[in-house]
């Protein structure tokens, strides 16, 4: 029965943010854009911080990836400004600002690839290459697309998703108390 309910709890958090975020789509995008900022300004720190220590790296390397990780502390940083002092402009801006996060991404990690191909790890997959491109091009094609549409059938998702878990949780918790009912009344 606990594991029961803090399955339920676990499901009603991501729940109640997807009933916000239909109900309020640009206040809880601009909370969803502050904690991804702070989220991606502490990864960027951190990773900038083991870039600049490691010695193993070429220049080349470290060079594009303290790029990538200055670019990516300004781009949270404008992102927090902008959550902040302008939340109606967020949503456009940051359509724009991830796409630039992605494709910028995607070049430092096609270097890094290509690098690591050489030094003979050839099980790495490319696949999260391509998807960073295409998700980028995609998001400067169709920027509005993305700022209302994509809010909203992510929050759906979410939603379907929060309601299944609570479904499966609570039918595997029947299931299981009828195994006990089962087992014991096999015993007498």
């Amino acid at each position: 029965m606990k594991k029961l309910i803090l399955n339920i709890i676990y499901a009603l958090i991501p729940l109640s943010f997807a009933v916000l975020l239909l109900a309020f789509p640009s206040r809880t995008a601009s909370i969803l854009f502050i904690m991804l900022s702070i989220f991606i300004l502490y990864g960027s720190l951190k990773e900038l911080y083991f870039i600049l220590k490691a010695d193993m790296l070429s220049d080349r390397l470290r060079l594009i990836s303290v790029i990538k990780n200055a670019i990516n502390i300004i781009l949270s940083v404008v992102v927090l400004f902008l959550s902040f002092s302008k939340p109606d402009v967020l949503m456009d801006v940051v359509v724009y600002i991830i796409a630039i996060d992605l494709l910028l991404t995607a070049i430092s990690d096609s270097v890094d690839y290509i690098v690591l191909r050489r030094l003979g790890f050839y099980d790495i997959v490319a696949l999260d290459v391509i998807l960073r491109y295409v998700f980028a091009i995609l998001m400067f094609m169709f920027p509005s697309f993305i700022s209302s549409t994509f809010i909203k059938i992510v929050a759906i998702i979410i939603l379907i998703l929060s309601v299944l878990f609570i479904a499966i949780s609570i039918f595997s918790w029947k299931r299981k108390k009828d195994e006990i009912v089962v087992e014991y009344e096999e015993k007498d």
